[in-house]
Formats: C-alpha cells, structure tokens, sequence
C-alpha cells in the first residue's frame, strides 16, 4: 500500500514537472520568436496612458481611457499572417487609477477636453416653448439634455417619449422643484419606465451639500454646469464657452429667439454637441488605436 502511494506520488510529481518544464519550453520559444521580439520591440509606441478623472476642491472633471497592446493576443493573431503588420495589433484598455464612477460625492463642472465636446442643457418645469425649442433642436439635427420635474414628466409622457425618440435626453430634475430623498427615486423610476435607460444625474446652479448627499446615496452624479445663461445667450457663450462646457439654459423667448444662432457659433468653433451621458462619459482616447 505504501509502496502504491509512493509511485502515485512520484508520477504526480514527475508530471506537474513534466508539464511546468513544457511550459517553460513554450514561453521561451514564444519570447524568442522574431515575431513576438518585433511585437515587444514597438508596443511602448503605440501605448496611449490614461487620463485621471481631475479633482480640485469640490469639483471634478472626468477622465479618458487609455490603451495598449495586448502582447499575447496581438502575437496569436500575427502568427496567422507569419509576418508583422501594426494595422492587426490587438489593444487592450488601460483604465485611469481615479475614475468618475467612484466619485460621487463631487460636482461635475464639465466634460473632458480631450472629446471636443460640449453639451447643451433645458430645464423643464412647465410646458412653456419646449416644443420650439425640441423643432429647433431637431431642425439642426443636434441633440440636447432636459432635466425635467417628476410632476411635469406624469403630465406628459407621450412628449417625453417623442423627446428621447428624437435622440434627446431626459434626466432628474427633482419633484415640484426640489430633490427629496424619496421623490429622487420615483423620478428615476419614472424615467426608467419611460427610457428603459436613466442616466443618473441631478442638477445644481451652487453648491449644495445636503442635495450632493442625497445624490450620492442614490449612486448619482451631480453637476453645476460651467455655463449658466442668463439674459444673452449667445453672448455669454461666445465669452464662455471652451472645450467640454455644460451649458444651461431657462426656456424662455431669449433662448428661443438666439438658440439656432448659439448652434451655429458652437459648430463654427468646431465643437461636437452631445447629450450630458455621452458628453461626460469616460471615453477611450481619440489616439487610441482600435
């Protein structure tokens, strides 16, 4: 019986030796290939590093990601060809060490430069002009965030469904023109049945930490737009705006009279108009390869 257990063992130990030593074998002619040496050799030059989501105070700004190339999958992929090409790389993400989705407990001010960028914001607490500015909006083919009030979205749930149709986005705006701890979540819900989709942000014009609290409890993001208009639209665009701003705006004849105008000019600064989830969403990098 001992002397059974004894050549078990031995083959045991012989072949998990067996199968390191075949292993080892493998890598070291794999790394010794001239294909896999041309891989190592170039891979530093096509990495792109990652880009922390930046805080400052109470403030935040998100991040990018980066890339790299994925040696091993890179490797089994060129070894079909039998000979190096760049264009068959395969990469891999490179994720930032600080990223927005662990930080909820501060105000997002805008978007990332590097996206170019900017996005364009409607509060909604009644049904004035709305529908004037959505026929702007889908007359120039551009599409826009509306914080929109729980109350007003019961009211009107076949808009708000013609509203995201059109490639618009809705988000919380809170109930009867406050966050409250309970009414956050119906709102969300509300929007959920809606959109099957809800990107969760709330909305400030100043700091507030009880209202940045409940948000964050509710795994939301909150954001006070860099840009927040006044009386003259474009005006305070033009002396404002940068790439990755938030711009707000009140729907009222102001809006309505200069907001083809405001498009105009952003297209003509050549910045890229996007929904609020897009526009900070962290994003690979543009030098990324795919």
């Amino acid at each position: 019986m001992i002397k059974n257990i004894a050549k078990i063992s031995g083959l045991m130990v012989l072949t998990l030796f067996s199968f390191f030593f075949t292993e080892k074998t493998v890598s070291t002619v794999k790394n010794q290939d001239p294909l896999m040496m041309e891989i190592n050799e170039v891979k530093d030059s096509y990495k792109v590093d990652a880009l922390n989501t930046t805080i400052t105070d109470t403030s935040i700004i998100p991040g990018m990601i980066g890339c790299e190339v994925d040696v091993e999958k890179s490797y089994t992929n060129l070894k079909r060809l039998g000979s190096f090409s760049s264009n068959l790389l395969i990469y891999k993400d490179i994720l930032p060490d600080i990223m927005l989705k662990d930080n909820f407990d501060k105000y997002i001010i805008k978007g990332n430069k590097e996206k170019n960028t900017v996005s364009l914001i409607f509060k909604v607490h009644e049904d004035t002009k709305i529908d004037d500015i959505v026929d702007i909006l889908n007359y120039k083919k551009v599409s826009a965030s509306f914080f929109m009030d729980g109350k007003y979205i019961e009211n009107n749930i076949e808009k708000v469904k013609s509203l995201i149709k059109d490639g618009h986005e809705v988000l919380n705006y809170g109930y009867e023109g406050k966050y409250d701890k309970d009414l956050i979540i119906w709102n969300n819900n509300l929007i959920e049945r809606i959109n099957y989709d809800n990107p969760k942000y709330c909305y400030l014009e100043k700091e507030d930490i009880n209202i940045l609290n409940l948000c964050t409890q509710n795994k939301m993001h909150t954001i006070i737009p860099n840009i927040i208009i006044e009386n003259s639209p474009l005006l305070e665009i033009k002396k404002k705006i940068e790439k990755g701003s938030l711009i707000s705006f009140e729907i009222n004849d102001q809006t309505l009279k200069q907001l083809n105008l405001v498009i105009n000019y952003i297209n003509q600064k050549g910045y890229k108009i996007d929904i609020v989830s897009n526009h900070l969403k962290e994003e690979k990098l543009k030098n990324c390869k795919k």
